[in-house]
């Protein structure tokens, strides 16, 4: 397995596997999730600006992308004592390659990216139901900040 920076040639690849994860999640959790998001105008632009950023990459095993991290910097709450944080804004890895490394060696880059950049603070939003990307973010030294809720009305 390879991991490295994804290439702007590669952006429609990480657009599936983008919209693979909206399904799942739309699925399994989200029902008002947007999947003609992905490969709309603000989507494209958005992976295009990350990946030309150098800030998404991507998992590969006999040159096919397997999983990607996409991540940002963004401007930490006004209240804090924190200028910027590292934000992983999505992640995904194929069915088949899940709990073989692939999520942990993508966040590995995605840190080492962190410290480059001077953050000290990094932070993810994950649906409450996804109790394994829940445990897997626990595993990897992120505890609970805030909780968000929602209802219906």
């Amino acid at each position: 397995m390879i991991i490295r920076i994804a290439k702007a040639s590669e952006l429609k690849e990480v657009q599936e596997l983008n919209l693979k994860l909206f399904k799942k999640e739309h699925e399994e959790y989200d029902q008002t999730l947007r999947l003609d998001w992905t490969f709309g105008k603000e989507a494209t632009k958005y992976l295009k600006d990350r990946i030309s950023q150098g800030s998404v990459w991507v998992a590969v095993i006999d040159k096919q992308i397997i999983g990607y991290l996409c991540g940002g910097i963004t401007k930490a709450e006004k209240y804090r004592n924190l200028q910027k944080v590292g934000e992983i804004e999505n992640f995904f890895v194929l069915k088949d390659y899940r709990s073989k490394g692939a999520g942990k060696k993508l966040y590995q880059e995605f840190i080492k990216w962190c410290k480059k950049n001077k953050l000290h603070k990094i932070k993810v939003e994950a649906t409450a139901q996804n109790k394994a990307g829940i445990k897997f973010y626990r595993n990897n030294g992120f505890k609970d900040h805030t909780l968000v809720l929602e209802g219906d009305i």
